[in-house]
């Protein structure tokens, strides 16, 4: 019997090559991972500003600087239409101060940007510009009116990992919201929507330290810029109605909303008439306010919530808004509610039209 030697280096020799491509192609994506999060921040706080108060800018961005944790970047979206001149103004001013987080600063205008300063989406518009723009793995919204402690950023991330690691699952972390500095709580925790009443149901946290919600009616939140970006901000829906859609909408898609007491925003807005907070003081407010009602109604409804907003809306929503108005409004009162019959009669041939 003949024995046949068969010489195997050579294949041998290629698996050991084809072993040690794929060894290096493994090493080089981590290190290319590692190089992009050397070179990109952890956080990126987008900010949307009309950047005409430099003095109240230029406190937010003081108040970032004193931030414990350092491993952000600010992106502000400057909500205005500037002239060559102005935009030229705008930057020197900032370039005198003598502020680290300058450094680590993107102002986004008309001239600088892709940034269409003639928009008709309201803030919808700015906060989606401001996150495509984001370059952090986490992402942090805030307005220019806001105040925190020096480790806000530091606790949002801590909550974050302490929370997804205990519940394997993704979340939005979401502060306290204070009106000024007065410690007087402003209502943005919401349970979930009442179609009979056509409004959210606020959520009370009382004694307990955190929640889980299912809307939230400001912009100040924090998670991934992969869960953030799970949704977007509804360009047709204004006047806070936007933050209670976008948030319901991330709820939706199963990821957890957590409210923490002891995270802290002071909101330094100006001061507000009744008819004002309740968006309905212009006839293109009052107009907008119904227009929300649908089109929010009409994105999140089933069979029965639809039965209950049409049957229970119209003497519910309209008829405590009309309230609103008799009450704290002036000789123009009977004008608000007109607007708001109008913006109902409107929406609804608009929405239901073939």
């Amino acid at each position: 019997m003949q024995i046949i030697i068969v010489n195997n280096t050579k294949n041998k020799s290629s698996l050991w090559r084809l072993f040690y491509l794929k060894i290096s192609k493994i090493w080089i994506i981590r290190i290319g991972i590692h190089l992009y999060q050397i070179l990109t921040m952890k956080i990126s706080v987008v900010c949307g500003s009309r950047a005409r108060d430099l003095t109240l800018l230029l406190k937010f961005l003081k108040m970032l600087d004193l931030q414990t944790f350092k491993d952000f970047d600010v992106n502000i979206v400057c909500d205005r239409n500037f002239t060559e001149k102005e935009e030229l103004d705008f930057f020197s001013f900032f370039e005198k101060q003598n502020l680290e987080i300058i450094k680590h600063t993107s102002f986004f205008t008309n001239n600088n940007s892709e940034f269409n300063p003639n928009h008709r989406w309201w803030a919808s518009y700015v906060r989606n510009f401001g996150i495509k723009k984001a370059k952090g793995e986490f992402i942090q919204l805030f307005d220019d009116d806001n105040e925190v402690d020096s480790k806000f950023l530091e606790k949002c991330l801590k909550k974050r990992e302490e929370l997804t690691e205990k519940t394997k699952s993704e979340c939005v972390i979401l502060p306290s919201l204070y009106y000024r500095d007065t410690g007087q709580i402003q209502n943005q925790w919401f349970s979930y929507f009442n179609y009979r009443q056509s409004r959210p149901v606020l959520h009370l946290l009382n004694w307990k330290r955190k929640a889980q919600i299912q809307m939230f009616s400001w912009n100040w939140i924090f998670s991934k810029s992969s869960t953030i970006g799970k949704a977007k901000y509804d360009e047709k829906i204004a006047r806070i109605s936007e933050d209670l859609d976008y948030t319901l909408s991330l709820h939706e898609q199963w990821i957890q909303l957590r409210v923490f007491s002891d995270l802290k925003v002071s909101h330094h807005e100006r001061d507000k008439t009744r008819l004002e907070q309740a968006r309905i003081w212009s006839y293109s407010q009052a107009k907008q306010k119904s227009r929300n009602r649908f089109l929010f109604t009409k994105k999140h409804w089933n069979k029965k919530q639809l039965f209950q907003f049409y049957i229970c809306w119209l003497p519910g929503c309209i008829l405590r808004l009309s309230t609103k108005a008799i009450l704290f409004w002036g000789k123009d009162r009977f004008k608000i509610i007109k607007w708001l019959l109008a913006g109902v009669k409107e929406w609804y041939k608009l929405i239901h039209k073939k």
